[in-house]
């Protein structure tokens, strides 16, 4: 008897195990497990590969805009901290409307108005930019053609709450596209900024032979004038051998005319007798090939930023523009100080040469810039007004003019040609 009841405590316990088993599954059929966690898991980014690039921004707007849904604007410029707040709060819904854009469409230039006047987020390169390099400074990649480059782009936030995205390419046409952004996201970010009285010089009636889509800010951010120096040269050409891997012992240099050249096993250093450094590549320099734009301009951002960070000082590197010829294509490179470009009136602060996709030469010209005292300015509006007068089409805009030496120099304004 006691061996039955035995028996049939097995044969229950199997039972119960099999009941479990088909529950579990029945569970996992119909997604009960999945309704009973949260909706969606935050997924972790990977870890970053040692030796890959991390697409750090070679160039930030000069001038931005957040718009409001009344037309009322939040614009900053001149100012590289409060910038760079903005970007990075921006920079989740601008990477995932760049990556799902639709392929662009030209529209009548009074749409591109009318979405300005609506709420979104505009900026300003001041020279024309890669749409696939601007997605990649917003930590996405993109599929446009390479020619498609703008220096102006508008994140405008429709009506049907959907993100699309506006640009002028470089003959001034204004383009569009749809894009999967989440329009609610948008707006979120766009509500965290009270308008401060900017305005676009379209707006303002005195302003009418300025170039409209100018920003025009009602007041500036603290100004200062800079002190420059030659100072960091040894510091920039120690950091360049190290860079390129080049010996500057006395063994390994020689002396031309009008300059010193350090040998390397991959290349050649030379520092010019204007300070210049310059590296030419061998035809097996050890950067490899890099085709694409955006891998091109970041490696170029990499090396240059190194030697402008051993000069010190506040001065910073950013992408200015990008001229090609027939078989090689030029990055070049301007200094930046506080949100302030700076124009050496005696060449460009730093290049890179890409010849079938390969770095074949870079040079840099060091610089250190310090803080000093601070300076007052005009208002935007009355730079804006004179520059509308003397010169249509045109755009007030400061620059740092240096002319080399150990100067004081001071922000002025200039005239911007709508190139865009």
């Amino acid at each position: 008897m006691s061996g039955s009841r035995a028996w049939i405590e097995h044969v229950k316990s199997l039972l119960i195990l099999l009941l479990t088993v088909s529950a579990v599954f029945l569970a996992w059929k119909t997604g009960l497990f999945q309704r009973m966690l949260p909706e969606q898991l935050p997924i972790l980014p990977p870890e970053p590969t040692p030796g890959t690039s991390t697409y750090i921004a070679a160039a930030n707007p000069l001038s931005a805009a957040v718009t409001s849904a009344a037309g009322m604007v939040h614009g900053i410029g001149c100012d590289d901290e409060k910038m760079e707040e903005l970007l990075q709060s921006f920079r989740p819904v601008l990477g995932e409307a760049m990556g799902s854009a639709s392929e662009p469409v030209r529209v009548a230039e009074e749409e591109w108005r009318l979405a300005l006047e609506g709420p979104g987020l505009f900026l300003d390169y001041g020279e024309p930019v890669s749409l696939n390099v601007l997605a990649r400074w917003f930590g996405t990649s993109a599929a446009f053609a390479p020619e498609e480059r703008t220096n102006r782009l508008l994140f405008s936030l429709t009506e049907d709450e959907a993100v699309k995205l506006y640009y002028l390419d470089e003959q001034g046409a204004a383009c569009s596209c749809d894009t999967l952004a989440l329009g609610s996201a948008l707006f979120a970010e766009i509500n965290a900024y009270l308008p401060n009285g900017a305005e676009f010089a379209m707006e303002v009636k005195s302003l009418s032979s300025c170039d409209p889509y100018a920003l025009i800010q009602r007041e500036l951010p603290e100004l200062h004038a800079i002190y420059a120096v030659d100072a960091g040269e040894n510091a920039a050409l120690q950091k360049a051998a190290e860079v390129c891997g080049v010996n500057l012992s006395a063994g390994s240099s020689f002396q031309e005319q009008d300059g010193t050249v350090y040998l390397g096993d991959v290349g050649r250093l030379r520092l010019e007798s204007d300070g210049c450094l310059r590296y030419i590549a061998s035809q097996r320099g050890e950067w490899g090939e890099t085709p694409e734009e955006a891998d091109q301009i970041e490696l170029s951002r990499t090396i240059l930023s190194q030697l402008c960070e051993a000069c010190g000082g506040i001065g910073e590197l950013e992408y200015t523009g990008t001229e090609r010829g027939e078989e090689s294509t030029q990055y070049r490179f301007s200094y930046r100080v506080l949100g302030i470009r700076v124009k050496l009136n005696y060449g460009t602060a730093g290049w890179a040469v890409f010849r079938n996709g390969r770095l074949e030469e870079f040079g840099f010209r060091p610089r250190t810039y310090l803080t000093s005292s601070t300076v007052e300015r005009i208002p935007p509006l009355q730079a804006a007004a004179a520059a509308g007068n003397l010169r249509p089409g045109s755009a007030p805009e400061l620059v740092l003019s240096d002319p080399g030496g150990s100067t004081i120099i001071e922000p002025v304004w200039s005239l911007r040609e709508r190139s865009a």
